[in-house]
């Protein structure tokens, strides 16, 4: 009876070992999985953020040659009706005159 008690006694001790082993390999691959996780999250937001920044960079060149655009567009826009009312300035001062007295 005696060898069946240690050989059940050696196969416990096996058994812990075994187990012992699995907890442990369960947590390095755990380690192992949070370490290329949080890899991943470093690489993803890094890509996020030069993506975003490019993005950012498009848009202000965009909104800079449409100011532009708006700047020379006015300022023709004034230049042409200066001129006009150089050129009509008296006929349009004769018409509004005639316009508040008929009123």
């Amino acid at each position: 009876m005696e060898p069946v008690i240690d050989k059940l006694s050696e196969i416990e001790t096996a058994a812990s070992r075994i187990m012992e082993s699995a907890v442990e390999e369960t947590r390095r691959q755990d380690k192992a999985a949070e370490e290329r996780t949080s890899s991943y999250d470093n690489d993803t937001d890094a890509q996020a953020a030069r993506t975003l920044e490019a993005a950012k960079r498009t848009l202000q060149e965009q909104a800079d040659q449409e100011l532009e655009h708006l700047k020379s567009s006015t300022e023709r826009a004034l230049k042409h009706m200066d001129a006009y009312y150089k050129e009509h300035g008296n006929a349009l001062c004769d018409e509004i005159y005639h316009k508040i007295i008929r009123m």
